[in-house]
């Protein structure tokens, strides 16, 4: 016999001619229909013509299995899951290295397991030399890999009594080859494919044996003439005789006319803030249009490319306007809230457990978001306030183990728990536990069953408020599905298979649970809408909807190429390639079949993505424009109204105000009294009055640079939840050794370091360095921040410090010969020392003291860039004639120790000569800054500031003394002051290298 080729002509219903063909001669016939909503009304349709007892309708899949358990060894077909259970475990058993050039991820999984499907026999074969198909002597590396994999695979296999489908179609080809003709079963005498437009290689084969026993008619209907072609040269090139026919109603195929389809609008939304708004009202106009009943609810069609992700968008905006949505929606369980905790959960243990085990750094879990997000979802059994103190407790500690932070998230169960048992037996919330550590604990410990129990117990112990305000029951119910399925799959499936539960878990991600949903409108409903992808909507029968609304029909959704990757590419090769119709074919067939059996509809699209790229229409929309009659409407939505392109109700009742918004530097006259902070202070009247809060120095430098850096720093304070590893970091690790180095050297009696006890200074730095390295690793340090390396990179970062302080203390050894460090750390927060009229407060680095009472201020610096901070004589003319402080606004660059300089004559009514920064990071070390002329150097090695040649007043024609300096600068301080207290928080003139950090933070502004 031949494989048949029959052009019909007909459309998604079957035709007079093919029930003709369906009860011909055959004792059975069996009817090949691509989808389960495909056989469901076939079946119909056939009973409706008196043919259901004769015509046997199903899948190909479901045909296949059938045929199996008739004819097969007694092995029953493997399921997907099984399959991906089975290739995850192989993959896991290969040693490292064993799988080059792939590698031991999911991907790969699935990759080997789609391959396994399609091609199992072909690659089994060529693996072990005696392939039936192509020669694969030529495969590549990773070709040889898959082979040997999916060998395995097939031997795995047998051992369970399994069976791949693509090996049962060759096994049953086998058979049926030489079994004759008279041993044919009847179900094989006649065997009909109608719409299957995709056959893998493997079918392809079964049909050619089946056709040489029996007969193979494909029915070909409108549109799907190109497929044919394709059918004719596949089962050619198999060596079958194919027969080839047309069989019309009145013997002429049929006209595609203009009138066969129905009244087509067209709408164009400009981008996709406007989409949800545009596409609701789209489907309500749509509605306007079409006629009903009393009592009928016309019922639209919506056709999506992802139907469950439009309906979450649409439902309320159509709910709004008193229409139903209903979808069935395929969930993943990494969809689900279940699933994406538990699987970054346990992604997060491996990681942890690879840091404990020397294998990662602390740096690939910390500071581990998915703990906080673990927190945050409902079955964790945690108040939201408990979660955010947990999680800044953790990013602000950078030496969290992973056994600390287990010992964290133990802590907060158990106080949830004692919190619980104080609340109301009547709260909803009373009798719901708190899990959070005992899932936890449960992954890192290997025991993922235990895992998924506690958490499908939670489910039925949390209130329906839990799961949000809309569909809290089917949430609970998707919930529940996706959990029992996993428990399934990890529990029974895995150990049936003999895969390991941590494997099992890998392939968790792919299964999915099917569940309706439905957004219902206050009161009745004055219409329905249901969501449904193309592939599904083609086999609905005419009347089932009055009206289609096609969205997206753009070449994103409906690309015009076959799917391109490994598996097509190894078919090609092995010359068992899948026969299918071509996609612009394909979408023309189904968008056709879906516009006859509807009264009217709208294909919508938008023409620009979130960049303003073009977004360009389908294959389907270019043709049923080309067809569609002159004057078919045709609108466009822009993205102009912002306000109703945001709102639900499409902004139906409510108030718009257009406001201007403050220029992005000036302050409301309400919030200026707020850049003073004041605080209440007892006067020795006993009166309480406000008073302005302490500056530090620090601050009042930021203010004087740019005000705006100072405003986004001091009142707005924008920070990172990190802690971090950076130059403040750093910084204070300089701080707190050079700190307790000095500390240590006075104790012992050593008031300053000298050429003569260098060496000794240097041994008790490097004590005092470890020592302090040590406290910064567990966190413990008087700094706002510690400094705590995760990885060998910033060890390294670390121990490139300690050459830089012993290049420090070599200076010291050389500089202020006379001074020696007397104050360190020193506090002003309690002398009630006023500068510039405002309270000071702070601590200074170090101040070196002399026997006659001169001081030198010194701030560290750790950074590059020395330059910055040093200081000449303005008084002296600059290049150009101009002298700086000829500007009544002058003010150095740098002021911090400057003030301090001022406040300390004050307070402790020293004779301060200089003010300088001492920069750490530069090679060598250096003292910076102003000083009295007296301690400027004079030649080298003196015992003054090395390389600082210029004081106050300056030796060649200065005219200010370092007093006057000091004096000088509290006067352009006290101005800044006033213009602070007025409100002034405007940018600097000139840039500093702190604006690019600061500026950004929201200071473009537009009309709202």
């Amino acid at each position: 016999m031949a494989i048949r080729i029959v052009e019909t002509g007909s459309g998604a219903a079957l035709a007079a001619s093919e029930l003709d063909i369906l009860a011909g001669d055959a004792q059975t016939t069996t009817l090949l229909v691509p989808a389960y909503d495909a056989r469901e009304r076939a079946r119909r349709e056939l009973a409706d013509a008196g043919y259901g007892m004769g015509v046997d309708v199903l899948t190909p899949s479901s045909w296949l299995e059938s045929l199996w358990e008739l004819l097969g060894d007694g092995r029953h077909m493997v399921r997907a899951v099984e399959r991906e259970l089975l290739i995850a475990g192989l993959v896991d058993e290969a040693p490292d290295g064993g799988l080059a050039p792939l590698k031991k991820n999911p991907g790969t999984v699935r990759m080997v397991a789609r391959m396994a499907r399609d091609l199992a026999p072909c690659l089994d074969g060529a693996a072990t030399g005696a392939s039936p198909g192509a020669d694969m002597a030529d495969a590549s590396s990773a070709e040889g890999v898959v082979a040997r994999i999916v060998g395995a695979y097939r031997a795995r296999l047998r051992e369970l009594c399994l069976v791949e489908a693509s090996d049962a179609a060759w096994a049953l080809a086998a058979g049926l080859a030489a079994t004759g003709d008279e041993h044919v079963p009847a179900r094989l005498e006649s065997v009909v494919l109608r719409d299957v437009l995709t056959l893998p290689g493997y079918l392809v084969r079964l049909l050619a044996a089946v056709a040489e026993a029996g007969e193979v008619t494909f029915l070909i209907g409108r549109g799907q003439e190109s497929f044919a072609d394709e059918l004719e040269h596949a089962f050619c090139a198999r060596g079958c005789a194919v027969e080839r026919g047309a069989i019309y109603p009145d013997g002429t195929p049929p006209a595609e006319a203009v009138s066969e389809l129905p009244a087509i609008s067209f709408l164009e939304v400009a981008g996709p803030h406007a989409r949800a708004e545009a596409y609701a009202r789209g489907i309500a106009e749509l509605l306007e249009g079409v006629a009903s009943t009393e009592d009928d609810v016309p019922t639209v069609l919506v056709v999506a490319p992802r139907p469950q992700e439009l309906f979450d968008e649409l439902a309320p905006r159509l709910a709004v306007r008193g229409i139903e949505s209903d979808v069935r929606g395929f969930v993943r369980f990494a969809q689900t809230s279940a699933g994406a905790s538990f699987m970054a959960l346990s992604d997060l243990s491996r990681r942890m457990a690879d840091a404990e085990e020397g294998r990662g750094s602390t740096s690939e879990w910390w500071p581990a978001p998915e703990l906080t997000d673990w927190l945050y979802s409902p079955f964790s059994g945690i108040d939201a306030a408990l979660a955010r103190a947990f999680d800044k407790k953790v990013r602000g500690d950078r030496s969290l183990t992973p056994e600390g932070a287990m010992r964290q998230l133990q802590s907060l169960q158990g106080r949830q728990r004692a919190l619980r048992k104080k609340m109301d037996l009547t709260s909803s919330w009373a009798q719901v536990p708190a899990i959070c550590a005992d899932v936890f604990q449960a992954l890192r410990q290997g025991r993922p069953v235990t895992a998924l129990k506690l958490m499908l117990a939670q489910v039925d112990a949390l209130p329906a408020s839990a799961w949000g305000e809309r569909g809290a029951r089917v949430r609970a119910s998707v919930e529940r599905a996706a959990l029992t399925r996993a428990l399934e799959v990890v529990g029974e499936l895995a150990h049936r298979l003999g895969v390991s539960q941590a494997v099992a878990c890998t392939v968790l991600e792919g299964i999915a649970v099917s569940s309706p949903v439905s957004c219902l409108p206050e009161g009745a409903p004055r219409a329905r809408v249901e969501f449904q992808a193309l592939s599904d909507a083609v086999w609905r029968p005419r009347g089932a909807a009055c009206a289609a609304f096609f969205a997206d029909v753009d070449v994103q959704s409906y690309p015009l190429a076959h799917a391109a990757g490994p598996l097509a590419t190894m078919a090609e090769g092995l010359g068992v390639e899948t026969v299918s119709i071509e996609p612009a074919a394909l979408l023309r067939v189904r968008g056709e079949r879906v516009l006859r059996a509807v009264d009217a509809a709208t294909l919508a699209r938008v023409t620009h993505d979130r960049q303003a790229k073009d977004r360009y229409p389908a294959a389907l929309w270019t043709e049923i424009a080309a067809r569609a009659v002159d004057g078919a409407p045709k609108r466009f939505e822009g993205e102009g109204d912002i306000v109703r392109d945001l709102d639900d109700a499409g902004a139906e009742g409510l108030v718009r105000l257009r406001v201007a918004c403050e220029p992005p530097q000036r302050l409301s006259a309400r919030a200026v009294p707020y850049l003073v902070l004041k605080r209440l202070d007892c006067g020795p009247d006993g009166a309480e009055r406000l008073v302005p809060r302490q500056f530090s120095a620090s601050q009042i430098e930021s203010y004087a640079t740019c005000p705006l850096c100072w405003f986004m720093s001091s009142r707005v304070r924008p920070q990172t939840l990190d802690a971090g590893f950076g130059n403040m970091e750093k910084g204070n690790f300089v701080h707190d050794v050079l700190y307790r180095l000095h500390t240590l050297l006075a104790d012992r009696g050593v008031a300053r370091v000298t050429p003569e006890n260098l060496d000794a200074c240097l041994e008790a730095l490097d004590d005092v360095f470890a020592a302090v390295r040590s406290e910064h690793r567990q966190n413990k340090t008087s700094s706002s921040a510690a400094l705590t390396p995760q990885s060998a990179v910033e060890e390294a970062q670390v121990e490139e410090i300690l050459p830089l302080l012993k290049g420090v203390i070599r200076l010291e050894a050389q500089a202020l010969s006379p001074f020696a460090p007397t104050y360190l750390e020193y506090a002003f927060n309690d002398l009630g020392v006023s500068y510039a009229g405002m309270p000071l407060g702070g601590r200074i680095d170090r101040v070196d003291v002399d026997a006659e009472g001169r001081a030198v201020v010194i701030d560290y610096k750790h950074r590059t860039g020395a330059r910055q901070f040093a200081l000449q004589d303005p008084t002296l003319p600059a290049r150009d004639g101009t002298v700086s402080a000829d500007d009544p606004r002058w003010l150095p660059e740098h002021t911090q120790t400057l003030i301090y300089a001022q406040a300390l004559r004050r307070a402790l009514g020293l004779d301060v000569r200089a003010a300088l920064y001492l920069v750490t990071k530069e090679h060598p070390s250096k003292l910076v800054g102003a000083a009295s002329e007296e301690l400027v150097e004079q030649e080298r090695g003196d015992g003054r500031i090395p390389g600082l040649r210029h004081g106050f007043p300056d030796a060649e024609g200065g005219s200010m003394s370092f007093d006057e300096l000091l004096d000088r600068v509290e006067r352009g301080i006290a101005d800044r002051f006033g213009e602070l207290e007025r409100g002034v928080v405007s940018a600097a003139a000139d840039a500093a290298d702190r604006c690019t950090f600061n500026h950004p933070f929201g200071f473009s502004r537009r009309d709202a």
